[in-house]
This record gives C-alpha cells, sequence and structure tokens, in this order.
C-alpha cells in the first residue's frame, strides 16, 4: 500500500508521456511553416517571372522562365522547381501566363504507414500568375 501513495516519481511520468506529444506538435508545426514558406515562393517567383516578362521587348517567354528559376532557386526550400508557360504574350495587350511548380519535403512522410491519413512524400506547391505584354 505504501507503493500506491508514493508520489516521487509523478513528474517524471508526466514529462514521460507529454515531450513526445509536444515534440510531435513542434514538428508539424515546423512543417506547416514550411509549406507555407514554399507556397509563398513559388507564387512570388511566377508573379516575378510574368512581370519580367511582360515588360521585355523580345522573347517575353524566354526573359519570365528565366527569371522565374532564378527566383526560385533563390528559395532553397523548393525543391524539383518547374516552370510552364501557358500563354506566350509577345504583341502588346496579349497575355503572358506562367505556371511554376516544385515540392517541399515532408517531415512525417515515414508516419503515413504508423498513422494512416497522414501524407506521404513531398508536399507538391504551384503558382500561376498572368500579367499583359506592355509594349511602347
Amino acid at each position: 500500500m505504501k507503493f500506491l501513495n508514493d508520489r516521487s516519481a509523478l513528474e517524471t511520468v508526466e514529462a514521460a508521456i507529454t515531450l513526445p506529444i509536444a515534440i510531435l506538435v513542434m514538428l508539424a508545426t515546423i512543417n506547416l511553416g514550411l509549406v507555407v514558406f514554399g507556397q509563398q515562393a513559388v507564387q512570388a517567383a511566377a508573379r516575378h517571372g510574368a512581370r519580367m516578362g511582360s515588360v521585355a521587348q523580345r522573347c517575353a517567354p524566354c526573359y519570365a522562365v528565366s527569371e522565374a528559376r532564378a527566383a526560385i532557386e533563390t528559395a532553397a526550400i523548393i525543391q524539383h522547381g518547374d516552370v510552364t508557360i501557358l500563354a506566350p504574350g509577345g504583341r502588346a495587350g496579349s497575355l503572358l501566363k506562367i505556371r511554376v511548380t516544385g515540392e517541399v519535403p515532408n517531415f512525417f512522410g515515414g508516419l503515413s504507414a504508423i498513422f494512416p491519413g497522414l501524407p506521404e512524400g513531398p508536399f507538391q506547391l504551384r503558382a500561376e500568375a498572368t500579367f499583359r505584354q506592355e509594349g511602347w
């Protein structure tokens, strides 16, 4: 009966129970932050590429692709970045539309076997931007 009334290790047991949960919540928050940062980087690269292509005097798609790729490379978190021209622009007033895609690593990809419902593999990100071709 003395063992049941002994409370000397209660704090250790509580820490052993709550510490893994706290670490899991912290890692999930970091993972979500990386996904949000990656999505903003992809959107910024698409806008920058479309804007630079829209003010180019010749070969607007060439400028748009090169500027978007340069912008996506500066955001080091994006993996396998790709740039696609959806509408090439060209003449003044025509539309230049660009799509930028990429991936952000998923820290919980290996846990999907233990916890069904968690996403497997990296997170796929995509953004599009449209600008009118300027000319003078």
